[in-house]
């Protein structure tokens, strides 16, 4: 039961977990939104290409007379005529546009999901920042109410010391600077909070955020998944776009057929049919031009997705080499500095109590701070690098 509770408990509380501020984000975020709609409209681009040419429709009167515009039976040339012609795509040509507008779609979904990606990333770093802030107010306020404890301990021995003036004034200055900074963090947190609720698309009071230290997961798995990368996915599709392109293109070249009916009206002579077809004659090479120039854009977007894929691999070796860098302060800090000035600062506690050495224990509060606020900041750095990575290789959990 006592289990069950604690499970509970968040949600009794009304504490929003992260892994709900990236649901809620992913669902409906607005800028998801925008991008899901441009894949709808590419729906519609692609129905349209499997629609044939508007036919054209023409209406005519033949051979008026100037004497008399009116009179339409003199002879047989003088005819009312409706004409409908219809343009006939030629074999492939539509196939190909709608190739090419699939890649587009597809393309769009690609960025949609980067987007997604992008989107995860943002709220994790915003959030593993509100817990830095959240940690760094914490031990400020601890450290002030222990500055102040000890101000009021030693006041009492103040006239039995020489040195007590030096170790008050300083333990003073050190008061206003914790309280300095408490101030800015305060500042810092409510706008890292109003970022969130941007990015979470809902208001956000609260965040239930826990960041332990663990050892990060090996460079190989990186790596492996590094082809995933939505970005890297996105610089492909445009490479198959421009493949589509050069199919279109060099489809211009077949010329598109028609065939034109035209019924001819006669005053006072039989009426009649008339039946033409025809077709451009692609005889300047435009067309050829075309081609080639949409083929040497394939080719370049080609080099530039290569290019892109050794960006990335260069961004994952400096981002895990700043992972280790972090897990291995992380661990010189819980393992080795800690402890040791944890044992030196008690002992000066003690000492402090006992009306003595209150500048000493000043300097070792200073000291203890700054490897607290090391250790915060190692420990946010861990896991906003980790975010990072996920990102890389397309994870948004």
């Amino acid at each position: 039961m006592k289990t069950l509770f604690l499970m509970l408990l968040p949600l009794l509380l009304g504490a929003t977990t992260l892994e709900s501020v990236i649901d809620k984000a992913l669902a409906s975020h607005i800028s998801l939104e925008v991008i899901q709609e441009r894949i709808n409209a590419e729906d519609y681009t692609i129905s349209a290409t499997r629609s044939f040419y508007n036919p054209e429709i023409s209406f005519g009167v033949n051979d008026i007379q100037f004497d008399d515009p009116l009179d339409r039976s003199r002879e047989p040339m003088q005819t009312a005529s409706v004409n409908i012609k219809q343009k006939i795509p030629s074999f492939g040509k539509r196939d190909a546009k709608t190739d090419r507008s699939r890649a587009r779609k597809n393309q769009i979904v690609l960025t949609l999901e980067a987007a997604k990606v992008k989107l995860v990333e943002a709220i994790k770093v915003t959030a593993y920042h509100i817990w830095e802030v959240n940690q760094e107010l914490n031990i400020t306020q601890e450290y002030i109410a222990v500055t102040k404890q000890n101000i009021e301990l030693h006041t009492a021995y103040s006239a039995t010391r020489d040195n007590s003036h030096m170790g008050m004034m300083s333990a003073e200055l050190t008061l206003s600077q914790l309280k300095i900074k408490k101030s800015r963090y305060t500042s810092k947190r409510k706008a890292l909070f109003a970022k969130l609720e941007y990015l979470a698309g809902e208001s956000v009071d609260d965040l239930e955020i826990v960041l332990d230290v663990t050892a990060p997961k090996p460079y190989g798995y990186y790596a492996e998944r590094l082809g995933n990368n939505l970005s890297y996915s996105v610089t492909s599709s445009e490479v198959m776009v421009a493949q589509r392109e050069v199919q279109v293109k060099d489809s211009e070249g077949d010329v598109d057929p028609y065939v034109q009916v035209g019924y001819y009206y006669r005053e006072d002579f039989k009426d009649y049919v008339n039946v033409s077809f025809g077709m451009a004659l692609p005889i300047y090479g435009s067309e050829s031009d075309n081609t080639e120039s949409a083929r040497k854009s394939a080719l370049s977007k080609s080099a530039a997705s290569q290019d892109f894929m050794l960006k990335l691999q260069g961004e994952l070796g400096g981002r895990y080499a700043a992972l280790e860098d972090a897990y291995a302060i992380a661990k010189i800090l819980t393992d080795e500095s800690m402890p040791q000035l944890e044992h030196m600062f008690e002992l000066t506690n003690a000492s402090v109590k006992n009306g003595q050495d209150l500048f000493v224990y000043i300097d070792l509060l200073k000291q203890k701070l700054s490897l607290d606020e090391q250790l915060i900041e190692a420990t946010t750095q861990q896991h906003t690098t980790e975010a990072a990575l996920d990102a890389l290789i397309g994870e948004t959990k």
